[in-house]
């Protein structure tokens, strides 16, 4: 038996594409990635901004203002209200019950978080106060006496202009928003009040913080558009090495070729020249069965050359892949059937073995080319019924695996392929068979690639087992 020879590993055919895609969407990844930081530092600086001080107190002025506002249009609509018929009436001073003004305020501020206040008369001071959202551990009665100056001159504002009016007292710490509008009860001078307090962080500090954070968005930003940048150069430089490379895969793929051509003919030339010579240098008596055998060598390795070239001639041959609507186990079974004679001359068992569930639309699909298939699935089992034993069992199996992809298989329980070969299988001119020219399985790869899909040699206790993984299409 002639050993077999080893040949370099090749990129696999369109590997060169994959790594460049891979890399693509590595990059495309890594700038996803990038915009989502930069999307965040925005959002980041938006908040901070939004956590100056003049931001803050123009929301607290507002929610003050509001509030108040509610706690007065509250206090009349309570005093004009009736119970059981009867209006509400005020009390001997004038001014309404005082627990009906702190009723009014609780409810008015109960929603306000931060929000205290009260209703002021200018005799009488503060007549009512609450501050519903206190977080203390009591209830909180006492009027804050530190800001009560700040509260009348306030509500005299209001109560002298006869209209709401609001006052900020800044402070480094915290800033006080204070808002007052008249209660109408009839020529009554009562004045309701809020207060808040606004925790402000200092305006350097703060300041500082967002040029940091806006100096990292435009340097991210930045980073963003140079890596866009570098992508679009790296796309066309990409495209351009991608076709040198395949012109040089395809001149290396001539030279391995072309000495591989050159080993296949020189050994039957070899062979063919000597066995003529010895005819011809033969005595008479025994010339006529020298030049016998030397025509039959002939033959046979004419047979096996043009088995070569016949081999060469459909690898040369564009891949061009028809796909039509068939029934993938009739298919199946038409292909078993084609060598069930050859198998049962060689006393060897044919199955097939389709995973019926799997294909819970159907075996009929419109993802292959039945003729171009066939090619492939015969190389596949001709070199199974090469290898295997007398009693042995070949297998053709089909069954749906994730993302719908078809696994299609040929198995057999032979001697296997030998571990040296594993790696340069689907080379040409590398096979473990006497008289094999090497070039099936490489026929076997381009239809498969030309379908989109792979083939694989499996791992198997026993035998060898080929997988080829394709698109799959239910019609």
């Amino acid at each position: 038996m002639r050993a077999p020879r080893k040949a370099t590993r090749p990129l696999p055919s369109g590997g060169h594409l994959n790594i460049k895609n891979t890399i693509q969407r590595d990059l495309v990844i890594l700038w996803a990635f990038i915009a989502l930081i930069a999307l965040v530092l925005a959002f980041l600086l938006l908040q901070l901004s939004r956590q100056g001080a003049s931001s803050q107190i123009s929301q607290a002025t507002g929610q003050a203002a509001v509030s108040c506002a509610a706690m007065s249009a509250g206090l009349a609509h309570a005093l004009s209200g009736s119970a059981g018929g009867t209006p509400r009436q005020p009390g001997a001073d004038g001014l309404p019950a005082r627990s009906l003004m702190q009723a009014v305020i609780d409810l008015s501020l109960r929603d306000q978080a931060g929000v205290e206040g009260g209703f002021w008369h200018p005799q009488h001071e503060v007549v009512a106060y609450a501050f519903p959202t206190y977080d203390g551990s009591g209830i909180k009665r006492d009027p804050p006496g530190a800001e009560m100056e700040r509260i009348v001159a306030t509500a005299q504002r209001a109560l002298d202009g006869a209209t709401g009016v609001t006052d900020v007292r800044p402070g480094l710490r915290e800033a006080v928003v204070f808002a007052a509008c008249p209660v109408t009860l009839g020529g009554v001078p009562l004045v309701g009040w809020t207060l808040k307090r606004v925790p402000v962080m200092s305006a350097g500090v703060l300041n500082q913080l967002l040029v940091a954070i806006a100096l990292l968005l435009a340097f991210v930003i930045a980073s963003g558009a140079w890596l866009g940048s570098t992508l679009s150069r790296w796309r066309s430089q990409s495209e351009r090495l991608s076709r040198q490379l395949s012109h040089a895969e395809r001149l290396a793929t001539l030279g391995r070729v072309a000495a591989g051509m050159a080993h296949e003919i020189r050994n039957p030339i070899g062979a063919m020249r000597m066995k003529a010579e010895n005819a011809l240098a033969a005595p008479a008596q025994v010339r006529e069965a020298r030049v016998t055998g030397a025509l039959e060598m002939v033959v046979s390795q004419t047979e096996r050359l043009d088995a070569l070239v016949a081999s060469l001639l459909a690898l040369a041959q564009p891949f061009q892949v028809q796909r039509q609507r068939i029934d993938l186990g009739a298919w199946i079974e038409e292909r078993r059937q084609a060598h069930a004679e050859l198998a049962e001359r060689k006393q060897l068992r044919l199955d097939t073995a389709l995973d019926l569930p799997s294909f819970a639309g159907g075996l009929s699909t419109t993802a292959l080319d039945p003729v171009q298939m066939a090619r492939a699935l015969d190389n596949l089992l001709l070199n199974a019924l090469a290898h295997c034993e007398p009693g042995g069992l070949i297998q053709i199996g089909a069954r749906l695996v994730q993302d719908a992809r078809l696994l299609l298989w040929v198995a057999d329980d032979g001697p296997g392929v030998a571990p040296e070969l594993r790696e340069s299988l689907f080379d040409p001119f590398v096979s473990q068979r006497s008289g094999g020219t090497g070039l099936g399985l490489v026929l076997v790869r381009e239809i498969v690639h030309a379908h989109g899909g792979s083939i694989t040699l499996a791992t198997t206790a026993r035998g060898a087992r080929f997988d080829m993984e394709l698109p799959w299409r239910a019609s």
